[in-house]
């Protein structure tokens, strides 16, 4: 769509309003970066043509980003035609966000130690390589961990218990 036709879509208030906050912004920028480098920049010989240059440039890409939003608000679909969507359908996948974010949030709750050595489980070492590599038995190395996880559950069972005991203000 030119930009002519996205400019006539436009009411006119709508249009001056847009135009001056183009304006209000390019002047502002244009001070600020003036401001800035006083001293390493030549000054502009013609500030008038130098500001509507500026101020078109600014104007364009604003229509075309309006012109995209435009766009992408008139390709979503109904609810019907989302129902086609085999992915739509799927919900699984809300579930494995929610357990990766979850996950996510409780390694990085983790001590150093146990980070490291749940890093080394998902990477499929066994505990006898762990162990080797931390130099404890494979019994000190597996227990340690699992004391420590259940610190870390205690610590977030207690936090959430404060989160739902709060009074609502």
């Amino acid at each position: 769509m030119p930009r002519r036709e996205l400019i006539d879509k436009e009411s006119g208030p709508n249009r001056t309003a847009l135009a001056a906050d183009v304006w209000e912004r390019v002047l502002r920028s244009v001070v600020k970066t003036r401001q800035r480098s006083r001293d390493h920049q030549p000054p502009i010989s013609d500030l008038q043509s130098y500001l509507i240059g500026a101020f078109h440039h600014r104007f364009n890409r604003v229509l075309r980003n309006e012109h995209k939003r435009q766009e992408t608000i008139e390709l979503v679909a109904s609810t019907v035609d989302l129902e086609l969507i085999e992915g739509a359908l799927d919900t699984k996948w809300a579930g494995e966000l929610e357990r990766a974010i979850t996950l996510k949030q409780i390694t990085n709750r983790m001590d150093g130690w146990t980070r490291k050595v749940w890093q080394a489980r998902q990477y499929g070492y066994s505990w006898k390589e762990i162990s080797t590599w931390l130099g404890v038995s494979e019994e000190q190395a597996r227990k340690k961990f699992e004391y420590n996880l259940e610190k870390l559950r205690q610590s977030i069972v207690r936090l959430l218990k404060r989160k739902t005991l709060r009074p609502v203000v």
